[in-house]
């Protein structure tokens, strides 16, 4: 069955109240993120070598969100984005019930419950914009959906900042995480939403075509990226710097503010310039940080690191939106098989979580026994750069 697409008036419609759904939705996962750092570091006390394993449980779930996905066939897009945020509610309210004294295995429950949720989330969003606009607009309103996640997460990094300036109660903040996934929930189950291609059957949510090889090694190569930024770059303002949930709220915030303009610029650039380029620009860009973040704290003084780093981690989260061009690539590849598109998002999301659950690991272990991040980025950073070598095979 074909979807319908932007430009018919019932599907704007349902698509304005989707999206006032997925802003909840990314307004709690926005809250989550930010806090999920500090809450192992300063809540849980874990050390450099347990946050890296807590990696594993936090990162499994983008493989099994392939199997989940795959399980609730018989849903529609926005039916499993409901479904994953329930999931995510139901974490954060086991999180926000542990005391100082959990075991690292009650942690990673809670992590997995949470996170396979988020996961599927990240999915969806993709996907049902992916199949609602237009081919030639899809980079467009991706990074006008990325723009809006951005909002949300910069009223979540706003509201850390201002909260934790007069409270440093983390049962309070997920309290709330837990009423945005929610009442977005409520919001995506009462939407009647549109046709999307169907999939009959489980094993129809397994592709793994030649076509498809280089789009899947790419996300293999960005798994390895993505935990320099969201595990690495995180723990070395944390608790290398020293810096506070406050000023992580301040940095993020930042990020935020930048990312509502280049969001949308950078659906404009990969229409224009092609995702292949776009992607090379990306590795070259990152290599770069990848530098900056293994120096930049035993080169420059203190107070001068600190700025440095922080600077680097807006601009990793500015780079990381350059991700879309993988998404919007696979869409345009699929060309006519409109049903592979849901499928090889989640496949490669399942692939890139592979890699980056292993270099999680390795990853905290190297920073372990190394006594400090330069291995564990320039190591991370070789990655980076062989996926620029391997987008120049992108058609």
């Amino acid at each position: 069955m074909q979807t319908q697409t932007s430009n018919s008036p019932r599907i704007r419609k349902v698509m304005v109240a989707v999206l006032a759904a997925l802003f909840m939705a990314q307004l709690g996962a926005g809250v989550y993120d930010l806090l999920f750092t500090n809450y192992l570091s300063d809540a849980q006390g874990l050390n450099a070598q347990e946050r890296g394993f807590l990696e594993l449980p936090r990162e499994l779930p983008g493989v099994l969100s392939l199997l989940v996905m795959g399980s609730l066939f018989f849903l529609n897009e926005v039916r499993l984005a409901a479904v994953s945020v329930l999931l995510a509610a139901l974490g954060s309210f086991f999180m926000m019930n542990l005391g100082p004294d959990a075991t690292l295995w009650q942690l990673s429950m809670c992590v997995v419950t949470a996170s396979l949720g988020l996961h599927i989330l990240m999915g969806t969003v993709d996907s049902i914009v992916m199949h609602t606009a237009r081919p030639e607009n899809r980079s467009l309103r991706l990074g006008q959906m990325r723009a809006l996640g951005t909002a949300a997460t910069l009223l979540g990094a706003g509201y850390v900042w201002v909260k934790w300036q007069f409270n440093s109660s983390f049962a309070v903040d997920y309290a709330l995480v837990i009423c945005f996934f929610l009442l977005a929930a409520v919001l995506l189950f009462c939407i009647k939403s549109p046709d999307f291609p169907r999939r009959k059957s489980f094993r129809e949510n397994f592709i793994l075509r030649r076509k498809y090889a280089v789009y899947y090694g790419i996300e293999t190569l960005h798994g390895i990226r993505k935990q320099l930024y969201i595990t690495f770059g995180y723990w070395l303002l944390v608790n290398t710097m020293g810096q506070p949930p406050e000023n992580v709220g301040k940095i993020m915030l930042i990020a935020g503010v930048i990312g509502l303009f280049t969001q949308p610029l950078i659906g404009k650039s990969i229409k224009r310039f092609g995702e292949k380029r776009v992607t090379i620009f990306d590795s070259m860009a990152l290599s770069v940080l990848c530098l900056a973040y293994a120096f930049a704290p035993t080169v420059l003084p203190a107070h001068w690191a600190v700025g440095v780093i922080a600077c680097c981690f807006v601009l990793d989260k500015i780079l990381f939106d350059l991700g879309m061009a993988r998404t919007t690539y696979i869409a345009r590849i699929c060309g006519d098989r409109r049903a592979d598109i849901t499928p090889c998002i989640y496949t490669g999301i399942a692939i890139n979580h592979v890699a980056s659950i292993t270099y999680g690991i390795i990853g905290g272990l190297i920073w372990s026994f190394s006594g400090g991040p330069q291995a564990v980025f320039l190591t991370g950073g070789l990655a980076v750069v062989a996926a620029g070598f391997l987008a120049r095979k992108m058609k």
